[in-house]
């Protein structure tokens, strides 16, 4: 053998089959879509607690919009309270005052 044939020599070449998936690796696609069912998971968390901060953040508004409305209905039904009475005086000082002027 003279020294260009054993260099001219190269490793042994897989056969060549119709099979594409010859060179299909389970494990690794396994790792693969284990790494990629645990990024899903965690963005999908993410996701549903950053969700959940703005549910909470709505709800506090809308309870503090809520007590708003009330404390300014409650003044509302005390002011009205106040001048269903100041009318009622009022009322009954015309009456007597009326009742006055008709008997004398």
């Amino acid at each position: 053998m003279s020294k260009t044939e054993t260099q001219t020599q190269t490793a042994p070449s897989q056969p060549k089959t119709d099979n594409p998936f010859v060179a299909f690796d389970p494990f690794a696609a396994w790792t693969q879509s284990q790494q990629a069912f645990t990024k899903m998971m965690t963005d999908a968390f993410g996701r549903a607690q950053s969700f959940g901060e703005q549910c909470a953040a709505f709800e506090t508004a809308a309870v503090t919009r809520a007590q708003g409305a009330i404390a300014t209905w409650a003044q509302l039904a005390q002011d009205t309270l106040a001048y269903t009475a100041q009318l009622s005086a009022e009322s009954r000082k015309l009456a007597l005052e009326t009742a006055r002027r008709m008997a004398a």
